[in-house]
C-alpha cells in the first residue's frame, strides 16, 4: 500500500505508538466487496500481517493484501468532510459511488 504525504501526515497525528490503520475487505456494496478501515491496537509480535507504509498499516487477511496491496492510501479534505481514502490498484473495478470493489 502506497501512502500519499497527506495520509502518512494524518495518520502520524491520529495514531499513538502500538496504533494501526487495519485495512480490508467485507462482502457488500454495490460491487460485492466493501473496503474497511479500523484504527487497531497490537503489539508488534501479534501482527502476522506484512506492515506497510512507513509502519502504519496492516493488513486484515490475505485476501486484502493480495487485492489492494498495490493500491494507494490517501487522506482527502473537501472542507466539510474529511477522510482516508483507498484508491484500489488498477485493474480492480469499483463502483460509479466509489464505495466498493468488484472481487473476481
Amino acid at each position: 500500500m502506497n501512502l500519499t504525504e497527506a495520509a502518512q501526515q494524518q495518520l502520524d497525528c491520529v495514531l499513538g505508538p502500538g496504533e494501526y490503520l487495519e485495512i480490508g475487505l467485507k462482502t457488500g456494496g454495490c460491487s460485492g466487496a466493501t473496503i474497511t478501515m479500523d484504527k487497531v491496537a497490537m503489539s508488534i509480535s501479534e501482527s502476522n500481517t506484512k506492515r506497510t507504509g512507513k509502519d502504519y498499516v496492516v493488513w486484515a487477511d490475505t485476501i486484502s493484501q493480495t487485492t489492494l496491496g498495490d493500491g494507494k492510501l490517501d487522506y482527502v479534505s473537501d472542507g466539510l468532510m474529511a477522510s482516508f481514502v483507498v484508491r484500489p490498484p488498477e485493474g480492480i473495478q469499483s463502483c460509479g459511488c466509489g464505495s466498493s470493489i468488484v472481487l473476481e
